[in-house]
Protein backbone atom coordinates (compact mmCIF):
# COMPACT_ATOMS: atom_id res chain seq x y z
CA UNK A 1 0.00 0.00 0.00
CA UNK A 2 1.36 3.75 -0.89
CA UNK A 3 1.73 6.71 0.89
CA UNK A 4 -0.55 9.55 -0.21
CA UNK A 5 3.18 11.26 -1.22
CA UNK A 6 4.38 7.68 -2.98
CA UNK A 7 0.92 7.93 -5.11
CA UNK A 8 1.02 11.60 -5.94
CA UNK A 9 5.25 11.34 -7.12
CA UNK A 10 3.84 8.63 -9.78
CA UNK A 11 0.86 10.21 -10.78
CA UNK A 12 2.52 13.29 -11.16
CA UNK A 13 5.43 12.06 -13.10
CA UNK A 14 2.84 9.68 -15.03
CA UNK A 15 1.05 12.46 -16.20
CA UNK A 16 1.47 13.90 -19.76
CA UNK A 17 1.43 17.79 -20.85
CA UNK A 18 -1.10 18.94 -23.43
CA UNK A 19 -0.43 20.58 -26.47
CA UNK A 20 -0.49 24.50 -26.83
CA UNK A 21 -3.02 26.27 -28.43
CA UNK A 22 -3.14 29.98 -29.16
CA UNK A 23 -7.61 31.91 -28.08
CA UNK A 24 -9.08 35.11 -27.66
CA UNK A 25 -8.32 36.31 -24.77
CA UNK A 26 -12.08 37.02 -24.39
CA UNK A 27 -12.78 33.35 -23.64
CA UNK A 28 -9.76 32.84 -21.53
CA UNK A 29 -10.37 32.51 -17.94
CA UNK A 30 -9.88 29.46 -16.25
CA UNK A 31 -7.25 28.94 -18.71
CA UNK A 32 -3.45 28.14 -17.96
CA UNK A 33 -1.03 30.35 -19.82
CA UNK A 34 2.03 28.63 -21.28
CA UNK A 35 3.80 31.57 -22.49
CA UNK A 36 5.24 34.62 -20.39
CA UNK A 37 3.11 37.73 -21.08
CA UNK A 38 5.12 40.89 -21.16
CA UNK A 39 4.28 44.15 -21.09
CA UNK A 40 4.68 45.99 -23.89
CA UNK A 41 4.39 49.89 -22.29
CA UNK A 42 5.51 51.30 -18.75
CA UNK A 43 2.51 51.19 -16.17
CA UNK A 44 0.85 54.05 -16.01
CA UNK A 45 2.61 55.05 -19.31
CA UNK A 46 2.79 58.41 -17.38
CA UNK A 47 2.55 60.52 -14.40
CA UNK A 48 -1.17 60.12 -13.43
CA UNK A 49 -3.09 61.91 -11.15
CA UNK A 50 -4.92 60.15 -8.26
CA UNK A 51 -7.42 63.00 -7.19
CA UNK A 52 -9.28 65.53 -8.44
CA UNK A 53 -7.97 68.87 -8.12
CA UNK A 54 -5.29 70.93 -9.26
CA UNK A 55 -1.73 70.27 -10.60
CA UNK A 56 1.20 72.63 -9.76
CA UNK A 57 4.80 73.38 -8.29
CA UNK A 58 4.45 71.87 -4.61
CA UNK A 59 6.92 74.78 -3.85
CA UNK A 60 4.17 77.34 -4.64
CA UNK A 61 1.95 75.85 -1.72
CA UNK A 62 4.84 75.96 0.71
CA UNK A 63 3.47 77.19 4.24
CA UNK A 64 -0.35 77.59 3.23
CA UNK A 65 -3.25 77.16 5.39
CA UNK A 66 -6.92 77.44 5.16
CA UNK A 67 -6.44 81.14 6.68
CA UNK A 68 -3.10 81.58 4.93
CA UNK A 69 -3.94 79.82 1.43
CA UNK A 70 -1.39 80.47 -1.54
CA UNK A 71 -2.48 81.65 -4.30
CA UNK A 72 -1.72 80.29 -7.87
CA UNK A 73 -3.43 81.22 -11.32
CA UNK A 74 -5.23 78.72 -13.10
CA UNK A 75 -3.83 77.83 -16.89
CA UNK A 76 -5.78 75.43 -18.15
CA UNK A 77 -7.60 71.36 -17.73
CA UNK A 78 -5.95 67.90 -17.91
CA UNK A 79 -8.99 65.21 -18.39
CA UNK A 80 -8.48 61.02 -18.50
CA UNK A 81 -7.75 61.23 -22.42
CA UNK A 82 -6.65 64.69 -22.52
CA UNK A 83 -3.77 66.34 -21.66
CA UNK A 84 -2.51 69.80 -20.89
CA UNK A 85 -0.80 70.74 -23.88
CA UNK A 86 2.04 72.80 -22.02
CA UNK A 87 3.91 73.40 -18.96
CA UNK A 88 3.17 74.24 -15.77
CA UNK A 89 5.40 77.14 -14.65
CA UNK A 90 6.34 78.92 -11.24
CA UNK A 91 2.98 80.50 -9.97
CA UNK A 92 0.55 78.24 -12.44
CA UNK A 93 -1.82 75.27 -12.15
CA UNK A 94 -3.72 73.33 -14.12
CA UNK A 95 -7.18 71.63 -13.24
CA UNK A 96 -6.91 67.88 -13.48
CA UNK A 97 -8.89 65.11 -13.28
CA UNK A 98 -8.29 61.45 -11.98
CA UNK A 99 -6.45 59.61 -14.07
CA UNK A 100 -5.46 62.21 -16.11
CA UNK A 101 -1.47 62.89 -17.08
CA UNK A 102 0.16 65.54 -15.20
CA UNK A 103 1.62 67.83 -17.27
CA UNK A 104 5.05 68.98 -17.53
CA UNK A 105 6.35 71.15 -15.36
CA UNK A 106 4.12 69.92 -12.00
CA UNK A 107 4.90 68.12 -9.40
CA UNK A 108 2.09 67.33 -7.14
CA UNK A 109 -1.45 67.39 -7.15
CA UNK A 110 -3.60 69.04 -4.66
CA UNK A 111 -7.43 67.45 -3.85
CA UNK A 112 -10.27 69.95 -4.90
CA UNK A 113 -11.76 69.57 -1.26
CA UNK A 114 -8.93 72.17 -0.23
CA UNK A 115 -9.30 74.76 -2.95
CA UNK A 116 -11.10 77.43 -3.46
CA UNK A 117 -11.87 78.74 -7.40
CA UNK A 118 -12.41 82.68 -7.57
CA UNK A 119 -13.80 84.28 -9.94
CA UNK A 120 -10.67 86.21 -11.89
CA UNK A 121 -9.17 83.14 -13.45
CA UNK A 122 -6.92 82.62 -9.69
CA UNK A 123 -7.59 79.61 -6.91
CA UNK A 124 -6.40 79.42 -3.62
CA UNK A 125 -5.05 76.67 -2.03
CA UNK A 126 -5.47 76.12 0.89
CA UNK A 127 -2.89 73.29 2.28
CA UNK A 128 0.51 72.83 1.22
CA UNK A 129 1.91 69.47 -0.72
CA UNK A 130 4.55 67.69 -1.01
CA UNK A 131 6.22 67.00 -4.33
CA UNK A 132 4.68 63.88 -5.55
CA UNK A 133 1.63 63.83 -3.74
CA UNK A 134 -1.25 62.71 -5.16
CA UNK A 135 0.74 61.08 -7.90
CA UNK A 136 0.98 57.71 -9.37
CA UNK A 137 4.39 57.43 -11.13
CA UNK A 138 5.05 56.16 -14.51
CA UNK A 139 6.29 53.06 -14.57
CA UNK A 140 5.80 52.15 -10.59
CA UNK A 141 3.25 49.32 -11.54
CA UNK A 142 5.25 47.66 -15.17
CA UNK A 143 7.86 48.83 -16.95
CA UNK A 144 8.11 47.37 -20.35
CA UNK A 145 9.35 44.14 -21.02
CA UNK A 146 9.08 43.02 -17.92
CA UNK A 147 7.14 39.64 -17.31
CA UNK A 148 3.98 40.57 -15.86
CA UNK A 149 2.28 37.12 -16.01
CA UNK A 150 4.72 33.70 -15.79
CA UNK A 151 3.42 30.53 -17.97
CA UNK A 152 1.87 28.14 -15.68
CA UNK A 153 -0.67 30.49 -14.18
CA UNK A 154 -4.32 30.33 -14.60
CA UNK A 155 -5.94 33.24 -15.87
CA UNK A 156 -8.61 34.47 -13.58
CA UNK A 157 -10.41 37.10 -14.23
CA UNK A 158 -7.86 39.73 -12.50
CA UNK A 159 -5.15 38.43 -14.62
CA UNK A 160 -6.92 38.63 -17.55
CA UNK A 161 -7.66 42.59 -16.79
CA UNK A 162 -3.36 42.63 -16.97
CA UNK A 163 -3.01 40.81 -20.17
CA UNK A 164 -5.50 43.30 -21.65
CA UNK A 165 -3.74 45.98 -20.18
CA UNK A 166 -0.51 44.93 -22.11
CA UNK A 167 -2.05 44.14 -25.57
CA UNK A 168 -2.19 40.46 -25.22
CA UNK A 169 -5.41 39.92 -27.62
CA UNK A 170 -4.52 36.92 -28.15
CA UNK A 171 -2.69 34.05 -25.40
CA UNK A 172 -1.13 30.58 -26.12
CA UNK A 173 -2.89 28.45 -23.65
CA UNK A 174 -3.20 24.64 -22.43
CA UNK A 175 -5.19 22.72 -24.73
CA UNK A 176 -8.06 21.38 -22.26
CA UNK A 177 -8.27 18.09 -20.96
CA UNK A 178 -10.68 16.28 -22.47
CA UNK A 179 -12.35 13.94 -19.75
CA UNK A 180 -14.90 10.91 -19.56
CA UNK A 181 -17.47 10.32 -16.66
CA UNK A 182 -17.89 6.63 -16.27
CA UNK A 183 -20.02 5.71 -12.89
CA UNK A 184 -19.86 1.80 -12.14
CA UNK A 185 -22.53 -0.01 -10.44
CA UNK A 186 -25.88 -1.71 -11.57
CA UNK A 187 -27.76 -0.10 -8.48
CA UNK A 188 -27.02 3.15 -10.13
CA UNK A 189 -30.02 4.97 -11.36
CA UNK A 190 -29.72 8.84 -13.33
CA UNK A 191 -30.82 11.49 -11.68
CA UNK A 192 -34.16 11.81 -13.68
CA UNK A 193 -35.22 8.44 -12.63
CA UNK A 194 -36.75 7.36 -9.43
CA UNK A 195 -35.18 4.29 -7.62
CA UNK A 196 -36.10 1.17 -6.99
CA UNK A 197 -35.47 -1.07 -4.40
CA UNK A 198 -31.41 -1.23 -3.81
CA UNK A 199 -31.15 1.40 -6.20
CA UNK A 200 -29.47 4.66 -5.46
CA UNK A 201 -29.47 7.63 -8.00
CA UNK A 202 -26.29 8.78 -9.80
CA UNK A 203 -24.28 11.63 -7.83
CA UNK A 204 -20.69 11.24 -8.51
CA UNK A 205 -20.90 12.26 -12.22
CA UNK A 206 -22.41 15.61 -10.75
CA UNK A 207 -19.87 15.86 -8.64
CA UNK A 208 -16.69 14.60 -10.19
CA UNK A 209 -18.34 16.80 -13.30
CA UNK A 210 -18.00 20.29 -11.49
CA UNK A 211 -14.75 19.85 -9.70
CA UNK A 212 -13.27 18.59 -12.96
CA UNK A 213 -14.49 21.79 -14.62
CA UNK A 214 -13.14 23.95 -11.80
CA UNK A 215 -9.99 22.33 -12.67
CA UNK A 216 -9.94 22.89 -16.80
CA UNK A 217 -11.23 19.82 -18.13
CA UNK A 218 -14.04 19.58 -20.55
CA UNK A 219 -16.30 17.34 -20.01
CA UNK A 220 -16.59 15.01 -23.18
CA UNK A 221 -19.02 12.13 -21.81
CA UNK A 222 -20.93 10.78 -19.16
CA UNK A 223 -22.55 7.83 -18.40
CA UNK A 224 -23.34 4.48 -16.52
CA UNK A 225 -22.09 1.35 -16.45
CA UNK A 226 -23.56 -1.83 -15.03
CA UNK A 227 -21.39 -4.41 -12.93
CA UNK A 228 -20.49 -6.32 -16.02
CA UNK A 229 -16.92 -7.67 -17.49
CA UNK A 230 -17.73 -7.14 -21.07
CA UNK A 231 -20.27 -3.81 -20.24
CA UNK A 232 -17.03 -1.97 -18.34
CA UNK A 233 -14.52 -2.87 -21.35
CA UNK A 234 -16.93 -1.84 -23.70
CA UNK A 235 -17.68 1.52 -22.26
CA UNK A 236 -14.13 2.03 -21.06
CA UNK A 237 -12.75 1.28 -24.74
CA UNK A 238 -15.32 3.75 -26.31
CA UNK A 239 -14.48 6.48 -24.48
CA UNK A 240 -10.80 6.12 -24.50
CA UNK A 241 -11.22 6.76 -28.44
CA UNK A 242 -12.04 10.58 -27.61
CA UNK A 243 -10.95 11.58 -23.86
CA UNK A 244 -7.46 12.11 -22.63
CA UNK A 245 -8.95 11.30 -19.19
CA UNK A 246 -11.00 8.71 -18.21
CA UNK A 247 -12.46 8.81 -14.94
CA UNK A 248 -14.63 6.02 -13.15
CA UNK A 249 -16.01 6.04 -9.77
CA UNK A 250 -16.96 2.70 -7.90
CA UNK A 251 -15.53 -1.12 -8.99
CA UNK A 252 -12.06 -0.12 -7.66
CA UNK A 253 -12.19 -2.56 -4.10
CA UNK A 254 -11.70 -6.13 -3.95
CA UNK A 255 -14.99 -7.17 -4.38
CA UNK A 256 -16.80 -9.79 -6.49
CA UNK A 257 -18.50 -7.12 -8.39
CA UNK A 258 -15.33 -4.62 -8.42
CA UNK A 259 -14.21 -5.27 -12.32
CA UNK A 260 -12.42 -1.47 -12.63
CA UNK A 261 -8.49 -2.89 -12.34
CA UNK A 262 -9.63 -6.43 -14.30
CA UNK A 263 -10.97 -4.60 -17.04
CA UNK A 264 -7.86 -2.13 -17.49
CA UNK A 265 -5.52 -4.95 -17.05
CA UNK A 266 -6.90 -6.40 -20.09
CA UNK A 267 -6.99 -3.58 -22.24
CA UNK A 268 -3.27 -3.64 -21.76
CA UNK A 269 -3.44 -0.18 -19.01
CA UNK A 270 -0.75 -0.42 -17.03
CA UNK A 271 -1.81 0.05 -13.10
CA UNK A 272 0.35 2.28 -11.34
CA UNK A 273 -1.62 3.60 -8.45
CA UNK A 274 -4.11 0.50 -6.66
CA UNK A 275 -3.81 0.87 -3.35
CA UNK A 276 -3.14 4.29 -1.30
CA UNK A 277 -3.02 4.61 3.15
CA UNK A 278 -5.69 6.71 3.49
CA UNK A 279 -9.01 6.93 4.65
CA UNK A 280 -11.66 7.53 2.82
CA UNK A 281 -10.44 6.88 -0.72
CA UNK A 282 -8.03 3.48 0.36
CA UNK A 283 -8.85 1.99 -2.98
CA UNK A 284 -7.79 4.80 -5.24
CA UNK A 285 -6.32 3.47 -8.90
CA UNK A 286 -4.03 5.36 -11.49
CA UNK A 287 -3.64 3.68 -14.85
CA UNK A 288 -2.03 4.80 -18.08
CA UNK A 289 -2.69 3.54 -21.49
CA UNK A 290 -0.60 4.96 -24.21
CA UNK A 291 -0.82 8.34 -23.95
CA UNK A 292 -4.18 7.92 -21.83
CA UNK A 293 -4.97 8.86 -18.19
CA UNK A 294 -7.23 6.62 -16.08
CA UNK A 295 -8.76 7.31 -12.65
CA UNK A 296 -10.24 4.63 -10.90
CA UNK A 297 -11.85 6.25 -7.59
CA UNK A 298 -13.92 5.17 -5.19
CA UNK A 299 -17.76 5.03 -5.42
CA UNK A 300 -19.02 6.18 -1.74
CA UNK A 301 -19.47 10.68 -2.93
CA UNK A 302 -16.98 11.40 0.10
CA UNK A 303 -14.37 8.80 -1.32
CA UNK A 304 -14.75 10.10 -4.35
CA UNK A 305 -14.70 13.63 -3.45
CA UNK A 306 -11.03 13.06 -1.35
CA UNK A 307 -9.34 10.56 -4.20
CA UNK A 308 -10.22 13.71 -6.63
CA UNK A 309 -8.84 16.45 -4.49
CA UNK A 310 -5.34 14.80 -3.57
CA UNK A 311 -4.66 12.85 -7.04
CA UNK A 312 -7.09 13.66 -10.01
CA UNK A 313 -6.90 17.53 -9.55
CA UNK A 314 -3.46 18.00 -9.59
CA UNK A 315 -2.91 15.52 -12.44
CA UNK A 316 -5.73 17.57 -14.53
CA UNK A 317 -3.29 20.80 -13.40
CA UNK A 318 -0.42 19.58 -14.40
CA UNK A 319 -1.24 18.39 -17.54
CA UNK A 320 -2.31 21.89 -18.38
CA UNK A 321 1.46 22.94 -17.39
CA UNK A 322 -0.30 24.55 -14.05
CA UNK A 323 2.57 26.09 -11.63
CA UNK A 324 0.27 25.77 -8.72
CA UNK A 325 -0.98 22.41 -8.59
CA UNK A 326 -2.37 22.04 -5.07
CA UNK A 327 -4.98 22.76 -2.62
CA UNK A 328 -3.60 25.10 -0.31
CA UNK A 329 -3.43 24.30 3.49
CA UNK A 330 -3.35 26.22 6.63
CA UNK A 331 -3.16 25.52 10.26
CA UNK A 332 -6.38 26.08 12.49
CA UNK A 333 -7.57 25.25 16.28
CA UNK A 334 -9.91 22.29 16.19
CA UNK A 335 -13.22 22.85 17.49
CA UNK A 336 -14.39 19.13 18.78
CA UNK A 337 -12.23 16.23 18.92
CA UNK A 338 -12.20 14.28 15.83
CA UNK A 339 -10.95 10.25 15.27
CA UNK A 340 -7.58 9.05 13.33
CA UNK A 341 -8.01 6.14 11.04
CA UNK A 342 -3.90 4.12 11.95
CA UNK A 343 -2.34 3.03 9.92
CA UNK A 344 -3.86 5.10 7.42
CA UNK A 345 -3.80 9.26 6.95
CA UNK A 346 -7.29 10.70 7.60
CA UNK A 347 -9.04 13.14 5.96
CA UNK A 348 -12.42 14.73 8.28
CA UNK A 349 -14.87 17.20 6.21
CA UNK A 350 -15.13 20.26 8.51
CA UNK A 351 -16.13 24.27 7.83
CA UNK A 352 -13.75 26.72 8.63
CA UNK A 353 -14.41 29.79 10.70
CA UNK A 354 -12.74 32.93 12.24
CA UNK A 355 -13.35 33.04 16.14
CA UNK A 356 -11.92 35.96 17.71
CA UNK A 357 -9.39 36.31 15.21
CA UNK A 358 -8.40 33.13 14.66
CA UNK A 359 -8.52 30.14 12.41
CA UNK A 360 -10.89 27.20 13.77
CA UNK A 361 -11.67 24.13 11.81
CA UNK A 362 -15.26 22.75 12.60
CA UNK A 363 -15.45 19.11 12.08
CA UNK A 364 -18.86 18.14 10.29
CA UNK A 365 -20.76 15.16 11.73
CA UNK A 366 -21.18 12.86 9.39
CA UNK A 367 -21.98 9.03 9.53
CA UNK A 368 -19.31 8.04 6.97
CA UNK A 369 -17.90 7.94 3.74
CA UNK A 370 -21.20 7.91 1.86
CA UNK A 371 -22.97 10.59 3.24
CA UNK A 372 -23.20 13.45 0.87
CA UNK A 373 -24.95 15.36 2.52
CA UNK A 374 -22.97 16.22 5.37
CA UNK A 375 -19.99 16.89 3.17
CA UNK A 376 -22.08 19.13 0.84
CA UNK A 377 -21.24 21.83 3.67
CA UNK A 378 -17.57 21.15 3.43
CA UNK A 379 -15.21 23.70 3.03
CA UNK A 380 -12.14 21.98 4.44
CA UNK A 381 -10.62 18.33 5.10
CA UNK A 382 -8.74 18.25 8.52
CA UNK A 383 -5.65 16.26 8.20
CA UNK A 384 -5.53 13.40 10.82
CA UNK A 385 -1.92 12.00 10.59
CA UNK A 386 -1.60 8.69 9.97
CA UNK A 387 -0.18 7.83 13.42
CA UNK A 388 -2.62 9.43 15.74
CA UNK A 389 -6.03 7.97 16.76
CA UNK A 390 -7.42 10.76 16.86
CA UNK A 391 -6.73 14.95 17.78
CA UNK A 392 -7.95 16.65 20.50
CA UNK A 393 -10.10 19.66 20.83
CA UNK A 394 -8.07 23.07 20.96
CA UNK A 395 -5.24 21.38 18.78
CA UNK A 396 -3.52 23.00 16.30
CA UNK A 397 -4.05 20.78 13.08
CA UNK A 398 -3.20 21.32 9.21
CA UNK A 399 -6.52 21.56 7.04
CA UNK A 400 -6.81 21.75 3.14
CA UNK A 401 -8.74 24.25 1.73
CA UNK A 402 -11.21 22.76 -0.75
CA UNK A 403 -12.44 24.42 -3.95
CA UNK A 404 -16.11 25.50 -4.18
Amino acid sequence: MLSIEEALKIILEQTPHLAEEEIALVGAAGRVLRRNAVSDLDLPPFDRARMDGYALRAADTEGATADHPARVRAIGEAAAGHAFDGEVGAGKAVRIMTGAPVPAGADAVQKIEVVRVLDDGWVEIGEAVKPGQFITPRGIEARAGEVMVAAGERITPSVAAVLASFGCARVIVSRRPRLALLSTGTELVEVGDKPGPSQIRNSNTYSLGGYAREAGAEIVSASLVRDDFDATREAIAEVLQEADVVMLSGGVSMGDYDLVKPVLRDLGAEVRVEKVAMHPGKPTVFALLGEKVIFGLPGNPVSVAVSFHLFARPALLKMQGASQIQLPRIHAYLTRPVKGAPPRRSHQPARLVISNGRAEAEPLKWSGSSDLVAFMRADALIIVPEDRPGLDEGELVEVIMLSK
